[in-house]
């Protein structure tokens, strides 16, 4: 894609996003939603981050990207009010000097509190400074947001982020869901992290649960938080208030 093309998404919001459930095994109902980001110009949303992340339009997107989820959270709200949001955020414009002022921003009038964000640092963007990352996640946690971190076990500094930045989430590539069922080792690497995630008060999310026997030996681990197209598809805004909607009314 052109700079020009990539650049009139982002300036004009050619995006929109679908919504994930994550359900918590202990109370068999859904914890919150996952905003991910959707785009007719790029099947694969990777590449639109890839792509703008070699020019100086990044963090714009990624500001732009959370403006909109917010403001589809907040129509979600209408519907359910205790749910969570989480948010995907590169390091790199978390980082960024405006990044919580700009979030300040888009929260205020909103219907859900700070305590329902939970920003998931992605770990597909290497965390090269993890104690600058900190002070704009300290900034953030006195605002009442939330912290998790993405795809643990993917990169080779998640490890140092859960230990720094103490996280509320800590959530596992999906690599370690895939086949969980079938795998000694797969199994004592998810419950080393959940033993140390209940150790530590933290939640654990296992995410890329697609078929029952993985969910029933992640639930025997003591897995309590999970998420996959077994349990729920991202799906529309709209098919999501619908949903809860319905849910509201007892069917």
């Amino acid at each position: 894609m052109s700079k020009a093309k990539l650049y009139d998404l982002i300036d004009n919001g050619k995006f929109e996003h679908h919504f994930q459930a994550l359900y918590d095994l202990e109370t068999l109902s859904i914890m919150g939603y996952e905003a991910l980001l959707r785009t007719n110009l790029f099947k694969n949303p990777e590449i639109l981050f890839e792509q703008a992340s070699q020019t100086d339009r990044f963090f714009d997107l990624e500001i732009q990207s959370i403006r909109k989820a917010f403001r589809a959270f907040d129509e979600l709200c209408e519907t359910t009010d205790e749910k969570s949001l989480l948010l995907n955020v590169f390091p790199s414009n978390l980082m960024n000097d405006h990044f919580v002022s700009y979030i300040e921003q888009f929260i205020a009038g909103r219907r859900f509190k700070p305590e329902q964000v939970i920003f998931e640092i992605n770990e597909s963007d290497a965390m090269t400074n993890v104690s600058a990352l900190s002070q704009n996640v300290n900034l953030l946690r006195k605002k009442g947001f939330l912290i998790g971190i993405d795809d643990v076990g993917k990169g080779v500094s998640s490890l140092q982020a859960i230990v720094e930045l103490q996280p509320d989430y800590v959530k596992m590539d999906r690599y370690f869901a895939n086949q969980l069922a079938k795998s000694n080792r797969k199994q004592e690497m998810v419950r080393s992290i959940v033993t140390y995630c209940f150790n530590t008060e933290t939640k654990f999310v296992l995410e890329g649960i697609e078929i029952p026997e993985d969910l029933e030996m992640a639930k025997s681990i003591g897995v309590s938080i999970v998420q996959g197209f077994l349990l729920a598809e991202p799906k529309p805004l709209e098919t999501i208030i619908s949903f809860e909607l319905k849910m509201a009314k007892g069917f």
